[in-house]
């Protein structure tokens, strides 16, 4: 064997003999129990497992698919306040600082930019939402002075140091994701914008609770980097003002309209009539049996919540339930009709309960 054969040789068998050694220590470093890692990367993982199981939660909660649903509010967790707040809306406007008029520059006179004596405000509570109803005002903040650069920090700071002062607690906090967009909107594509404040689309809204000793009151408020908005409901339960009609009454508008608009009690999404309904029922038959020559159109309409084909299918199957108590009992058929038109001709927006009863009517249309 010449020299460089020999060289050769000897270079193959380091080769080797490397290889079979690092076959040997990668054994032995995994000859321990399936799942076992060094001592540094266990305490790292560790570590970070404790950090995050011992993480407070946050206040919004805003997991998709778990929070889009209206839910009532525990006040049992708002400690009780018996702070001087003043009167309604509850908060002035900050040094620097002016309430503007509705749509306007022009400072306001009243304390707030709009005022409603029955509406709502959706409240994220952090987990669901609430429908927060009562007497609302809607208060845009704008700063003093001309060519004044608006100051966000300080009007931030201002308000949530004064609702901590008066015994508020801050509920949650959101910014509209699009699962709640589909969710707040499903039965109105202008529900956020009637009842949320700023624009929770871009920017959080945060939400704050008082349960004060005079009464129970809510706010949202909102802030970017060009202006403030403030949301206030005191709640209040919904007060009834619509009375039964009466067939003098029903005959005096038909005289003078041509109808008589008519809010008629039915089971909850159902053609039977309650009670009090039935009353007004019975009024109508007395107004056609007091002037034979009446002919009637009985005519439906719903409020926009649910399905609207739905909607004209109660609000027809409404009015048949009517025709059918009038002709039952001496009617004749030929001096009425009954149609539906579900949420097709609303007297005014579905942006309010109240507004959705006067919308939740029957119609008797002279013919």
């Amino acid at each position: 064997m010449n020299h460089a054969t020999k060289k050769t040789n000897n270079r193959l068998t380091s080769l080797l003999y490397t290889g079979v050694l690092a076959t040997c220590l990668t054994a032995c470093s995994s000859s321990g129990k399936k799942g076992d890692t060094p001592a540094d990367t266990t305490v790292t993982t560790t570590s970070a497992t404790t950090s995050t199981s011992t993480a407070a939660p946050s206040i919004s909660s805003e997991t998709p698919g778990t929070t889009e649903v209206f839910k009532d509010f525990d006040w049992n967790t708002v400690p009780v306040s018996t702070a001087e707040i003043g009167a309604f809306p509850y908060l002035t406007a900050p040094s620097g600082f002016y309430i503007g008029e509705k749509d306007s520059y022009s400072e306001s006179k009243t304390g707030y930019s709009t005022v409603s004596d029955f509406n709502k405000l959706f409240i994220f509570t952090g987990s669901s939402f609430y429908n927060a109803e009562g007497k609302v005002g809607k208060l845009k903040f704008r700063m003093k002075g001309d060519n004044v650069e608006w100051n966000q920090y300080k009007f931030d700071s201002s308000v949530e140091k004064y609702l901590t002062s008066i015994g508020a607690k801050l509920i949650g906090k959101m910014k509209l994701d699009d699962a709640k967009k589909k969710f707040l909107n499903k039965d109105d594509d202008m529900a956020i914008h009637n009842h949320m404040v700023g624009d929770p689309y871009n920017v959080p809204v945060r939400f704050y609770a008082l349960n004060h000793a005079k009464g129970k009151v809510m706010f949202q408020v909102f802030s970017n980097t060009a202006e403030g908005d403030v949301g206030v409901v005191e709640l209040a339960g919904f007060e009834q003002t619509i009375k039964a009609p009466t067939a003098a009454q029903m005959k005096k508008d038909i005289d003078a309209t041509g109808k008589a608009i008519l809010n008629i009690n039915f089971d909850t999404d159902k053609s039977t009539l309650q009670p009090e309904g039935q009353k007004a029922v019975d009024e109508i038959l007395a107004l056609l049996k007091n002037d034979g020559s009446l002919k009637l159109a009985i005519e439906g309409h719903t409020d926009n919540a649910g399905a609207a084909a739905h909607n004209k299918m109660l609000s027809a199957a409404r009015a048949n339930t009517i025709l059918k108590s009038l002709t039952s009992r001496g009617i004749a058929t030929n001096r009425l009709t009954a149609t539906g038109f579900g949420a097709e001709r609303p007297l005014v927006a579905n942006d309010s309960e109240a507004n959705m009863a006067r919308n939740r009517r029957v119609e008797l249309v002279k013919k």
